[in-house]
């Protein structure tokens, strides 16, 4: 009977003793450098203005049109994309941009981008090697001589023509240029039909010359 009553009075003094403590869990105020260390991963590419309206040279004529920013964190850099095209980004560092004439989707009609992630290393050599078996596996022929009068990116690395010819239908042209920006390789293929040219071409090229990488700053006159 004494080893009961002192069982139960070793519990009852357990209890008490356990009431003193707090083991909840406590809040601890977010450390202030760290949240400023997180705003301040926001790039003044992201920061630019969500939307603008653009007047383009297309098929003679003026032609004013609403453009979107797009920012793709995988290739870390925004671009504006037209109101009549579609963005559609896959798994890993692809991006394709296609025509949406009319609200009409035409897969020959498109901008692809591409990039190795960063953890892969790469070079020139192997860039030109992985485009040209794209192009060719899609079809196209490549060719050194010019085929189209324009020049994708000024300060490309290597740019070459491609052509793929089709019975019956207007050829589907275009060109592919390879670049590098901050040490990292990318590629940009643009085609599109060749009675298209006109229309497509010109959003194509906006949309490359709007390219603003995450490591670059506005300029001045911006």
């Amino acid at each position: 009977m004494r080893k009961l009553s002192l069982f139960i009075l070793i519990i009852f003094i357990a209890f008490n003793i356990m009431a003193c403590f707090d083991f909840s869990p406590s809040y601890q105020e977010p450390d202030p450098n760290e949240v400023q260390e997180e705003i301040s991963k926001d790039t003044q590419a992201q920061k630019r203005a969500q939307s603008k309206n653009e007047t383009l040279k297309i098929a003679d004529q003026d032609v004013t049109l609403y453009f979107n920013l797009y920012d793709d964190t995988n290739l870390e850099f925004t671009t504006y994309i037209p109101q009549d095209m579609l963005a559609s980004s896959k798994e890993g560092d692809f991006l394709t941009i296609y025509s949406n004439f009319n609200n009409k989707k035409n897969k020959d009609a498109k901008i692809t981008f591409f990039s190795p992630i960063k953890t892969v290393s790469s070079n020139l050599e192997n860039m030109i090697k992985v485009a040209r078996d794209n192009v060719t596996e899609d079809g196209f022929e490549t060719t050194d001589q010019t085929v189209n009068d324009y020049t994708l990116i000024d300060d490309s690395d290597e740019e070459f023509d491609i052509i793929r010819k089709q019975e019956n239908k207007s050829d589907i042209i275009g060109k592919v240029s390879i670049f590098n920006h901050n040490e990292r390789m990318y590629y940009v293929i643009v085609q599109y039909p060749r009675d298209l040219e006109k229309e497509f071409l010109p959003r194509a090229q906006r949309i490359i010359s709007d390219i603003m990488f995450y490591d670059e700053q506005f300029e001045e006159n911006e």
